[in-house]
């Protein structure tokens, strides 16, 4: 992770531990609605380094369609009466962003595993849940958090933070055993390896068909 999304991530945790520092010590409800806005504000954050590097990394693989950079852009585009072509704002709830991140990290390194019926994946989207109603109200109710929506949240964000940075952590490792395995034909190219370069030829041909 280069440094300004180190930082960004840093900056969104110290919010979080900021907002339960403040519950612990009044535990109002308002308390608790600014501390589950953090956190799924928080999670959105960190989802949004986790599908940047994914799809970086999925460049590099070269299964990074045009649709999965629309989709990761979150975004459409049409075309007017007048020929122009105009971007639409696509908006995809955090938890399909997290599922599609992980499916693009997958098929490029099928060590990537995620265990979406974990109790952690269930607690965030409880988490996610609790904070949409808090953001639309129909009724005093509605307002209202509970001991277990709070520790739901808590639990789910911080399952999302092990298993992104697990998923990070083994894409890099694909990416540079790519990058060795590439030196490595480079090498044997140079030196006239026969295997090498019939691997070099059939590579060129499929791409020229």
């Amino acid at each position: 992770m280069d440094q300004a999304r180190s930082q960004f991530l840093r900056i969104l945790i110290d919010d979080v531990q900021r907002a339960l520092d403040r519950t612990a010590s009044t535990d109002t409800q308002s308390d608790r609605r600014n501390l589950l806005r953090t956190i799924i504000s928080a999670a959105e954050g960190a989802s949004w380094i986790y599908r940047v590097h994914v799809l970086s990394v999925a460049q590099q693989f070269d299964v990074a369609t045009p649709q999965i950079e629309m989709a990761f852009a979150e975004a459409s585009f049409s075309v007017s009466g007048s020929g122009e072509i105009v971007e639409q704002a696509r908006y995809i709830p955090l938890t399909a962003m997290i599922r599609l991140t992980t499916n693009v990290a997958q098929s490029f390194c099928p060590g990537a595993d995620v265990d979406f019926g974990d109790a952690g994946w269930q607690k965030l989207r409880i988490g996610i849940a609790a904070r949409n109603r808090i953001t639309h109200p129909k009724n005093d109710n509605d307002l209202i958090l509970s001991d277990a929506e709070i520790e739901a949240a808590k639990a789910g964000f911080f399952w999302f933070l092990d298993i992104s940075a697990n998923v990070m952590e083994k894409t890099v490792k694909a990416y540079s055993e790519l990058v060795a395995d590439l030196k490595q034909l480079g090498q044997e190219l140079q030196s006239g390896d026969p295997e090498a370069l019939e691997l070099y030829r059939r590579v060129h041909q499929g791409q020229g068909e």
